[in-house]
This record gives structure tokens, C-alpha cells and sequence, in this order.
């Protein structure tokens, strides 16, 4: 059986081989890209050689809520473009300060477990 000291120097090996060939890969997709091009956004798929390569470009949105809030009566609701997020900082502070008020909250809620994650650095 292996120890936790060798199973830690394992595991430190293998997320620093993993970053490694994230960054390779990276940068041979910058330069794929580089030949072949991409759209603002909206994707396009090339042949090269044996391989079918897509390149999807991509567009980040983000909403400010108060400016939001405050025009939203010019658009009919039904055409709102918008979905309201959960702030889960707000219902921990429910969950440990108002279990009044989490009780309420929770007929609305789905809670499920998530996936555990593993850090490891060097030098403890």
C-alpha cells in the first residue's frame, strides 16, 4: 500500500504535467487559430488534413441589473433577455442566520451535492 507522502507527490506530479499540456494546448490552438481564423462569434468548422477542427468565437454578456431595473418597463416582459441568478452567498447567510426565513426559501430551492475538488501545492 502506498503512503499519503507518496500518493501526494503523485498527485503534485500529475497536476503539474496536467497545467503543462493545458498550456501547450493553448498554445497550439492560439495558433491554429491564427491560420485559420475565427468569427467574432458563432463557430466554423475547417478540414485539415484528417482532422475536422472547429473554432467557435465566443461573446461574454453581462447585465447590470440597476440600469436593468430601471428600463425594463420599455420591453415586454416576454421579451426580457434576462434570468435572474441565485445569489448563494444569500442563502448560506439564510441557511446559518434566518432559518425562519430559509425554511420559506427552501420550497424553492434544489440543493444537491457537488464535486469534491483536490489542491496540492508545494512546500507545505
Amino acid at each position: 500500500m502506498r503512503t499519503e507522502t507518496e500518493i501526494a507527490e503523485d498527485l503534485f506530479k500529475a497536476k503539474q504535467e496536467e497545467r503543462e499540456a493545458e498550456e501547450r494546448r493553448i498554445q497550439l490552438e492560439e495558433e491554429l487559430v491564427a491560420v485559420l481564423g475565427k468569427r467574432d462569434e458563432g463557430s466554423k468548422t475547417h478540414t485539415v488534413g484528417q482532422y475536422k477542427v472547429v473554432i467557435t468565437g465566443r461573446v461574454n454578456r453581462k447585465i447590470d441589473w440597476e440600469a436593468f431595473d430601471q428600463l425594463s418597463h420599455k420591453i415586454p416582459e416576454n421579451l426580457w433577455p434576462v434570468k435572474r441568478a441565485l445569489d448563494v452567498t444569500g442563502v448560506k447567510y439564510l441557511a446559518n442566520n434566518e432559518p425562519q426565513l430559509y425554511k420559506v426559501l427552501a420550497n424553492a430551492l434544489t440543493v444537491e451535492e457537488a464535486k469534491t475538488t483536490v489542491s496540492i501545492v508545494m512546500g507545505a
